[in-house]
């Protein structure tokens, strides 16, 4: 009798085990592991203040996701006429440039402040286009870029978000100078739909980059010019700035888009 007892309770507790290895198939550690796994990542730092060394400017094409071909219709970029110092420089169509940099992408503006968008935006644009319009060393570069959250006749939730990303990008040039030391930005212009801006920017090795900045929303797009020099210490750009009214530009910045897309 006690053989067959001693094996009756080797079938109870085998059968215990298969229960318990049924109901949790990887065990306890398995378990921790899962549910670690899943965590949220941990939020990054915030920007550095000044204090530090200047953060090189990155190159218009080092930041976004990616060169991908741009969806944006090629009337809706601006006339190369258009844009300030074109007799000297001959600026070329940004259309045969464009590209998209993704959800990721920012505006160059951003990346030269080495700003920080509010988190509100963090998963809000759809996306943002790109394109050179060409340049030389040692003299002025200009760059366009375009965010367009649809028809805004059809909802008045794309024109919404271009006004409401336009005032984070306010905020991200406002504190260009404690993003970047030693930056120093002046808002030359400034509106609900508009911001214009000049910027210097020390560099590590003793030179700097200007940049002349303007930002303008145009039905639900939001629309960047950004004309930019990297220069060398003492150094001046080849070309001396000039440009006509804010307001001129502005409009030949918004109108394309606002034409292209429809929603004047």
């Amino acid at each position: 009798m006690r053989p067959l007892r001693l094996a009756a309770a080797a079938v109870a507790c085998l059968s215990a085990v298969a229960v318990l290895t049924a109901c949790d198939p990887e065990g306890a550690d398995g378990g921790s592991a899962a549910k670690t796994s899943a965590a949220p990542p941990a939020a990054s730092g915030a920007p550095s203040s000044g204090g530090g060394a200047s953060a090189p400017a990155p190159a218009p094409s080092a930041t976004g996701g990616g060169g991908k071909g741009s969806a944006v219709p090629a009337a809706a970029w601006i006339a190369p006429q258009q844009v300030p110092l074109n007799a000297a420089l001959h600026w070329t169509a940004p259309a045969s440039s464009a590209k998209s940099l993704g959800a990721k992408g920012r505006f160059l503006i951003e990346q030269l402040c080495h700003g920080t968008r509010s988190a509100d935006w963090t998963d809000t644009v759809p996306g943002v286009d790109t394109a050179s319009l060409g340049g030389a060393d040692g003299d002025w570069k200009a760059d366009q870029s375009i965010v367009s959250f649809g028809d805004a006749s059809k909802s008045s939730a794309a024109a919404q978000s271009a006004f409401g990303l336009l005032g984070a990008v306010k905020d991200e040039v406002r504190a260009c100078a404690a993003t970047a030391s030693g930056a120093k930005a002046e808002i030359t212009g400034d509106d609900s739909e508009f911001l214009v801006a000049t910027v210097t920017l020390p560099q590590p090795d003793g030179g700097t980059v200007q940049v002349h900045e303007y930002l303008t929303t145009s039905g639900g797009a939001l629309v960047e010019l950004t004309l930019h020099a990297r220069l060398a210490k003492g150094g001046h750009p080849k070309t001396a700035w000039s440009a006509p009214a804010d307001g001129a530009v502005l409009s030949a910045l918004a109108k394309p888009v606002c034409t292209a897309y429809k929603d004047c």
